[in-house]
């Protein structure tokens, strides 16, 4: 969303005007409510207690915190002055959340921070877990909104804590989208953060809050469609719909989610439609003069319009979204701003203009996002594992307790039995003993174990960076020379590099360090071969003997090399003169132990036999050489297409 600027992302600001609600006592009905200022005033006036004043201000503050943010911080400071001297703690919680959302509007980061810990401190006093859970929340959206993932999950897995000690369905709700979110951003698939959306529909549907559960449902489409899959993406956008047919009064959730649903129109070229939408969403934020909030929907503006051909609309909208990314010093959206204006620059034939500006969105991207967000996915699973360790941990602080217990019950029976008290005394000695070297074995054994996996994922990280930095090299090389045979060769060359350089993102991703998976490997490859040959219209079906077949990184490479020559031959050739055309690539087990992998094409056929293709040929000599190190076979069938069958012994390949 924003660099430190504003926590607003999607949900967040959700649980912020249900926690006015809640306790203000106002009645909680279907969704995000309507205030009403003039009726708060009145009732102001006419309260004699200053307990409900303070509680009246609080709402009338959060209402006002972007149309008058001075008067929404005098409200909260009277707040201050009403309900510190009777120590209303929550009343000051909730001042101090008013005037910390205040300073992350104007970019004041440093005070925000002061702000929300005082209301933590404020929440705790008062015993109050759900405000508690909705501070850590909008502190750990302003981390993930400033690009650092790693500290906005740590502040929402202690939200989901405070979250369900609280026993609040819509807190539950809240964290969970916000959890989701962030493993999103992470670099997790859908598989692994949709268990957090369905968690927080559970929580929202009954209580028929019908903004809140279209916004989930467009951020699953968004994940959809990242992950390739439209017509999943499609079935969520139409959920989205349908809850937001439903919402009467329109304000900023609403609005955020028409921002989503445009992206996903738009992405399925249905741009009139996302038009609609989007300047529906653009209009609504910025009648709530949300100021830095209205860069989500400029920048998908901008995509649309660079997607649907209107480029003079593109770079009217890129360069506000620059203008507006550098003022509020976003560089996700700098990033997207460089981005928009160097694609239309090409396609208006301005070549230098477009190079500077993808030089720039380059160097956003590259040494400021992948990495970040490569880090941050291992973070993340080792503070998972270290909150099951913290588990486990206690535990046995437990069952050592019990143990004390015991001996001492042992000691005092000692005490009329002196012989019996001395063998006992002498047997407890020796099992201290015993569990102290164990303990201290096993937390050496732990830490080697621990160190161990760092190593090797850096190992496997650098690596990967390294054959990267190879892949830039090539096809700079390669946008230097004018000779198209030398070109072809470099990328040939480039995307061999590109084969082995996933193959080591695959292993440092995941919890086996020394396996990777078929089929995500093969689906990954494919994705960056048919991009880059431009066959979006040819189908990938891989299939394998096992859901969770595994190859050893000693196979994974020459495999991953096979795969890519193959796979590159049918983008490259197979289809000539057709529209459409299927890939299937299936992985079994056969009776003699041999590990079979077959990929067909329903393409044009090969027009030379493959064992009558000469040495010349580089990619046939790569696929033969392979195979004979992997001490296997290959054997090529043209029947209405082409089939390559590769037979490989299985005794080292782990499954």
């Amino acid at each position: 969303m924003m660099h430190g600027i504003t926590i607003l992302k999607r949900g967040r600001i959700f649980v912020c005007t249900l926690l006015c609600c809640a306790v203000l006592g106002l009645e909680l009905t279907a969704q995000y409510n309507y205030v009403d200022t003039n009726l708060v005033r009145r009732q102001i006036n006419a309260t004699q207690s200053d307990s409900v004043r303070s509680r009246l201000y609080g709402i009338l503050a959060w209402e006002m915190r972007f149309s008058n943010q001075q008067k929404a911080v005098e409200l909260a400071d009277s707040m201050l002055l009403i309900s510190s001297p009777s120590k209303e703690y929550v009343r000051l919680a909730e001042a101090y959340r008013v005037k910390g959302f205040v300073k992350v509007v104007n970019q004041d980061i440093e005070g925000c921070l002061q702000m929300y810990e005082l209301g933590i401190q404020y929440a705790k006093k008062g015993k109050n877990k759900y405000y508690e859970s909705a501070i850590l929340n909008l502190i750990g959206g302003m981390h993930q909104d400033k690009g650092d993932y790693d500290k906005a999950i740590a502040f929402f897995l202690e939200a989901e804590k405070a979250a369900e000690e609280s026993r609040s369905s819509e807190m539950i709700a809240f964290t969970a989208n916000c959890m989701a979110e962030a493993y999103s951003d992470a670099g997790r698939p859908i598989s692994f953060t949709r268990p957090f959306y369905e968690k927080a529909l559970r929580e929202v549907l009954p209580r028929e809050n019908w903004q809140y559960a279209g916004m989930i449902h467009s951020n699953m489409a968004k994940e959809y469609m990242m992950a390739n899959r439209p017509d999943s993406a499609m079935l969520e956008t139409e959920a989205s719909i349908g809850y937001l047919n439903k919402v009467k009064r329109k304000g900023y959730v609403y609005a955020t989610c028409a921002t989503d649903i445009g992206e996903m129109l738009t992405r399925l070229k249905a741009y009139k439609e996302a038009e609609q939408y989007l300047l529906e969403a653009y209009y609504i934020l910025d009648s709530l003069k949300t100021k830095d909030n209205k860069l989500i929907v400029l920048s998908a503006l901008s995509n649309l319009y660079v997607e649907s051909g209107q480029y003079t609309k593109a770079i009217e909208r890129g360069r506000t979204l620059l203008y507006l990314a550098g003022l509020y010093k976003s560089k996700i959206f700098l990033r997207n701003a460089y981005k928009v204006l160097s694609e239309t620059a090409e396609k208006k034939g301005q070549k230098d203009s477009a190079l500077l500006y993808y030089k720039a969105y380059k160097l956003w991207n590259d040494s400021i996002f992948n990495e970040n967000k490569e880090r941050t996915i291992a973070n993340a699973e080792s503070r998972m594992k270290q909150t099951l360790q913290a588990k486990e941990n206690e535990q046995l602080k437990s069952s050592n307790t019990r143990l004390r217990n015991n001996s001492l019950l042992a000691a005092g029976v000692a005490c009329i039995l002196l012989l019996a008290a001395l063998i006992i005394v002498l047997a407890n000695r020796k099992i201290k003993q015993k569990n102290l070297v164990l303990e201290t074995q096993k937390q050496l054994i732990e830490k080697q174990s621990a160190e161990k996996d760092i190593l090797l994922r850096e190992i496997h990280h650098r690596v990967k960076n390294n054959l990267q930095v190879v892949s830039s090299l090539l096809n700079l090389q390669a946008a230097s020379i004018s000779d198209q045979k030398a070109v072809d060769a470099l990328m040939a060359s480039q995307k061999r590099v590109k084969a082995i350089s996933l193959i080591h993102q695959n292993l440092y991703a995941f919890d086996d360090l020394s396996t990777i998976s078929f089929t995500s490997y093969v689906k990954e490859l494919y994705q960056d071969l048919r991009q880059l040959y431009n066959k979006g219209n040819i189908e990938l079906i891989c299939t394998a003997a096992t859901e969770q077949l595994e190859f050893d990184i000693e196979r994974s490479v020459p495999l991953g090399l096979i795969l890519n020559e193959v796979i590159t031959n049918a983008l490259k050739y197979a289809f000539e003169g057709r529209e459409q055309g299927v890939i299937h690539i299936s992985c079994s087990t056969e009776a003699d132990g041999v590990l079979t992998i077959q990929v067909a094409d329903n393409g044009i056929g090969l027009s030379i036999p493959f064992e009558n293709h000469d040495s010349a040929s580089l990619g046939f000599r790569i696929i033969r050489e392979l195979t004979r190190q992997l001490k296997g076979t290959v054997s090529c069938e043209v029947n209405q297409g082409t089939c390559f069958i590769f037979r490989i012994p299985q005794h080292r390949l782990k499954a």
